[in-house]
């Protein structure tokens, strides 16, 4: 199976190409900051290289307290050839955490390989490929709920602390939207436990106990994120609700995108009516053999209880997931957790994990008695006629200068499609009718067992939909093998040019080594300062600086600068203002003078003169954070929070010598090494209990 989900991926597999879009632009120069920093010697503490600076080890998204990047950054600096390990791995921990959760339900392999394989290559990694914190929170789901099901049968402690393990790993890779719908899942799921145990003292004392256990290990675990996301709380632009209103609410997995269960080519064409959702969250496709057994499963075991459960958690979802098009949504925005995170669409996620848990009743009774019933030839015969009805209906809305067309832009891994849905579904069409012909001849030929061939089916389709849409939602066409030049030429020393320059020349377009696919955050690799970033991790205050233009004044100086006037009401971009002040001195710039400004690993140093006779404000061009300590001469300075989002220090009269800024957590260090003992221990626990107590 896993073999199977990387040869399905061997553009990436093989390093032909490179991720694309926010993977590139966001979460690699994210994990490189701090590879840089570490590797340099020095904890990543603050990252002066995008938005006028930010806490970079407090980024949730950032991989800071991800295990799996502290793996692959033990073999040197985050490149792109990390990016690419560390996206096929969500990939790989898909399809064996699905394939691990299906066998312990259903105590069949071959079952829950079919369904690792649908998983791992559905629409939802396929189709949200771009966007590696979705893949994680994806990735993890099943390894938390089935750790959750094994703690259920005789509420273990072994597999508390397994539990405890994987909503760490979870949390600290996924984006923050899947762990909140991950502690409501165990929040509803304990008090079902609660409630079916009640009359058991015994049973509610140990439901209470691994409940504890696993809170208490993940918070272990989390300790370093959590502190760390603490300490930004009070500056973070997205911890209240945002409103209830398109910002909020766009991507969602609309009616029209349910053409991706059968037809997923279809939902990247060029149509008007897939415009609502943007390309990376449209996919919903499990595999023909998933969807065909989904129904077989429904009507064979509809009576069962659990499949009616599950179903209805599938239909609910797919509601959910719909945003503001039902008045669900609407609801959902008032319980703690909802609003601050956006794109309704990934709800889709346990839609479709609740969908491949009915489709494992309907193929486990297929492989064991693989006689077709005829109920199921009926269902196999409906199934051929809708797609070759579908494919007709499109052959008469397209031509085949269209269909020529759109085969000459796949086999030029052309980005975006320029072909309407109707030719896209004939391409699909197609492609099923000849995997359906090849696995049959092969069936015919070298008498395949039933699930060699449902799998050999499941692998050609996922796998030929996986490539039809490569260049459109997982990588851009360009070489890997220009990457790698690109990040051997980057610089390891932090930039010192041009640092008398106004911040306003730090824009991303003043000279900076760049390469094709990277379009953003390209100071950070450059390792030079710069008020522009990509990341929505941002002071709330330097947002409210953006919009009320006070940004626009404070990038008219430079990294360091004295104050020369007060701001009014009608003032024109000048240098030298300051605002928001405790306290003003007489101005007296002409008696003050900068010099030698350098820019160093969470620090700001520079020489200065104050040869007025009043005191005179030095302002510091970086976002303001309480963590930052300002010394002049080796004496403590009380920093302000001046110009809406930056900061200050009061120089005393007729002084002069080195001013030194620097930034740091006193306990984060210690908290990180409780982390990575916490990570060690349980991890040989882990093996203990459940690797060599198996042998």
């Amino acid at each position: 199976m896993v073999l199977a989900i990387l040869v399905c991926l061997w553009p990436l597999s093989l390093f032909v190409v490179v991720p694309k879009w926010d993977n590139v632009n966001a979460y690699l120069p994210y994990r490189y900051f701090i590879s840089d920093y570490l590797w340099n010697g020095h904890f990543p503490y603050w990252n002066s290289f995008q938005n006028m600076g930010y806490p970079a080890y407090s980024d949730p998204q950032s991989g800071m307290w991800n295990p799996i990047t502290w793996l692959i950054m033990l073999f040197g600096k985050y490149t792109m050839k990390s990016l690419i390990i560390e996206l096929l791995s969500y990939f790989v921990i898909a399809g064996l955490g699905m394939y691990w959760f299906i066998k312990s339900l259903f105590k069949d392999e071959k079952t829950a390989a079919i369904i690792g394989l649908c998983f791992s290559l559905s629409g939802l990694m396929v189709g949200s490929a771009q966007l590696m914190v979705f893949l994680a929170g994806v990735a993890w789901l099943p390894w938390c709920l089935g750790s959750l099901y094994q703690f259920s049968k005789k509420f273990k402690i072994q597999y508390a602390v397994l539990s405890g393990l994987f909503i760490a790993l979870n949390t600290t890779s996924a984006s923050p939207a899947y762990t909140i719908i991950l502690i409501y899942f165990y929040f509803f799921i304990f008090l079902y436990f609660f409630w079916q145990n009640r009359k058991s003292k015994q049973q509610l004392s140990s439901i209470f106990i691994g409940g504890a256990t696993m809170a208490i290990v993940s918070a272990i675990l989390l300790l370093p994120y959590i502190m760390s996301f603490i300490e930004f709380a009070p500056y973070f632009n997205r911890l209240s609700k945002l409103p209830y209103d398109k910002f909020l609410l766009s991507n969602p997995f609309t009616f029209i995108d349910y053409i991706s269960f059968l037809f997923p080519y279809g939902v990247i064409s060029d149509s008007e009516m897939f415009k609502g959702t943007d390309l990376s969250l449209r996919n919903a496709y499990i595999g023909i053999v998933g969807l065909f057994f989904f129904i077989v499963g429904f009507l064979n075991h509809y009576t069962n209880k659990k499949v009616l459960l599950l179903t209805f958690l599938t239909l609910a979802f797919l509601i959910i997931a719909m945003g503001s098009n039902t008045f669900v949504y609407q609801l959902l925005y008032h319980l703690p957790g909802f609003g601050v995170f956006r794109h309704p669409s990934f709800f889709r996620t346990y839609a479709l994990f609740a969908m491949l848990i009915v489709v494992a009743y309907g193929l486990k009774n297929f492989l064991q008695t693989p006689r077709s019933t005829k109920k199921n030839k009926y269902l196999i015969y409906l199934f051929a006629a809708l797609v070759l009805l579908a494919g007709l209906a499109s052959l008469t809305k397209t031509s085949t200068n269209e269909i020529s067309t759109n085969i000459t832009n796949l086999l030029d891994l052309t980005e975006f499609s320029t072909n309407f849905l109707a030719t896209h579904i004939v391409i699909n069409v197609a492609i099923l009718l000849m995997i359906s012909l090849l696995v049959f001849l092969l069936k015919k030929s070298i008498k395949l067992s039933v699930f060699s061939a449902l799998f050999t089916f499941a692998f050609l389709d996922l796998g030929m939909q996986t490539q039809l849409a490569f260049p459109t939602t997982i990588s851009y066409p360009y070489a890997y093998s220009n990457f790698k030049t690109y990040f051997n030429e980057l610089p390891n020393e932090i930039n010192q040019k041009n640092n008398d320059k106004a911040l306003k020349y730090f824009d991303e377009h003043q000279g900076l080594s760049y390469t094709q696919g990277i379009w953003k955050n390209m100071s950070t690799f450059n390792k030079t300062i710069s008020y522009v970033g990509y990341n929505p991790f941002q002071f709330s205050a330097y947002e409210n600086a953006i919009r009320n233009k006070s940004l626009d004044f404070n990038i008219q100086n430079p990294i360091f600068f004295f104050a020369k006037k007060e701001r009014r009401a009608n003032d024109s971009l000048q240098s030298g203002l300051i605002w928001d002040v405790p306290q003003l001195y007489k101005f007296q710039p002409e008696k003050t003078n900068i010099e030698n400004s350098y820019i160093g690993y969470n620090e700001f140093k520079t020489t200065l003169e104050n040869n007025a006779e009043t005191p005179q404000w030095l302002l510091l061009n970086q976002n303001y954070h309480h963590n930052w300590k300002a010394f002049f001469n080796n004496e403590k300075l009380d920093i302000q929070p001046l110009n809406n989002h930056i900061m200050g220090v009061v120089i005393p009269p007729k002084s002069k010598g080195q001013i030194h800024f620097t930034y740091s957590s006193s306990l984060m260090i210690y908290y990180t090494l409780i982390s990575i003992l916490g990570y060690i221990l349980i991890t040989v626990y882990v093996i203990k209990k459940f690797l060599l107590n198996q042998k």
